[in-house]
């Protein structure tokens, strides 16, 4: 798939950015760390229409 020519431009400093640790997605985007554990609360929360995302992490490799 190819991407138009201003778009290719503008993606390279931001994921630089990212793989450097320079911009925090998770805040960006208002993620919430969540075990699966956790899931139904959280699936409750995203149905109900919560202004937050949510990321499952079963094995707790991520850390909340």
């Amino acid at each position: 798939m190819m991407y138009a020519p201003f778009r290719a431009r503008n993606d390279r400093p931001l994921m630089d950015a990212i793989l450097r640790d320079k911009v925090r997605i998770a805040e960006a985007v208002n993620a919430t760390v969540i075990t699966l554990h956790d899931a139904p609360q959280g699936y409750a929360q995203f149905a109900s229409g919560a202004a937050r995302k949510f990321v499952s992490d079963p094995h707790r490799l991520i850390g909340a």
